[in-house]
C-alpha cells in the first residue's frame, strides 16, 4: 500500500480546549477504573482514587482528593492508608505544606503485581486453609475405620482433587506474580518475548 505523500498537518487546539480534553479523559478513566473495582476485589472508591491519582501522575492531597472526585474526608483518608499499606500509593511531601500527599506508582507491571498478590493473600490463601481443613478432617487418622466409607473416601478425593490443582496454581502464581520480572516472563511464555512493547516507530 502507498503512504499518502502529503504531511499531516498539525492540529491546532486552544489551551482551553486543551484542559477540557485532558479533564474528560480524566474523567473516563477514573469512572473506567471504578468499573474494574470488581476485578482487583476492591471496592469502588479505592478503585476510583487509584486512577485519579495514576491518571493525573500528580501528588494530590487529602483535600484535592475529596474535591476532585466528591467524597467525604472520612472516605478518602480510610482507602488511602489501605493503597498505602499495599504498596500502590505512597505518601510524600512538599517544601513549605504540613500536609501529606500522595501519588500513584507509575510502573504498571508492577502495580499489577501488587494488585495481584493481595487479591491471592485476601481470596485464595483462605480458600486453601479450609480445603486443608476439610482434607485433614477426612484421613484415616481423623476418622478411624470410617474413612474406608465409600462417601467419606469420595469426599476426600474431591477436596484432595481440588486441593492439588490451587496447590499447583499457587505455586505458578508464586513462580511468575511475585515480581513485575515474574508477570513479564509470563507474557513471554504466551506471546513471545517482548512481545508487550511498542512497536518501532521508526520506518525500515
Amino acid at each position: 500500500m502507498l503512504k499518502d505523500s502529503k504531511a499531516a498537518k498539525p492540529v491546532k487546539v486552544k489551551r482551553a480546549d486543551l484542559e477540557r480534553r485532558l479533564a474528560e479523559v480524566e474523567q473516563q478513566f477514573v469512572e473506567l477504573w471504578g468499573d474494574m473495582s470488581s476485578w482487583w476485589g476492591v471496592s469502588r472508591t479505592m478503585a476510583e482514587i487509584h486512577g485519579l491519582l495514576f491518571i493525573s501522575g500528580e501528588a494530590l492531597s487529602a483535600e484535592d482528593i475529596q474535591a476532585r472526585l466528591g467524597i467525604s474526608r472520612g472516605n478518602v483518608s480510610m482507602n488511602i492508608r489501605t493503597l498505602v499499606e499495599w504498596g500502590l500509593v505512597r505518601r510524600v511531601r512538599k517544601r513549605g505544606d504540613r500536609r501529606d500527599y500522595y501519588e500513584s506508582l507509575a510502573d504498571v507491571w508492577e502495580m499489577f503485581t501488587l494488585l495481584a498478590a493481595q487479591r491471592k493473600r485476601r481470596e485464595i490463601d483462605p480458600v486453601l486453609r479450609t480445603l486443608h481443613h476439610c482434607r485433614d478432617s477426612l484421613t484415616p487418622a481423623a476418622l478411624g475405620p470410617h474413612s474406608a466409607d465409600p462417601r467419606a473416601r469420595q469426599h476426600f478425593q474431591r477436596v484432595e482433587d481440588m486441593l492439588s490443582f490451587l496447590t499447583l496454581m499457587e505455586r505458578l502464581a508464586e513462580r511468575f506474580f511475585t515480581s513485575h520480572r515474574g508477570i513479564q516472563a509470563a507474557v513471554e511464555l504466551l506471546v513471545g518475548p517482548r512481545h508487550w512493547d511498542a512497536p518501532d516507530q521508526t520506518s525500515s
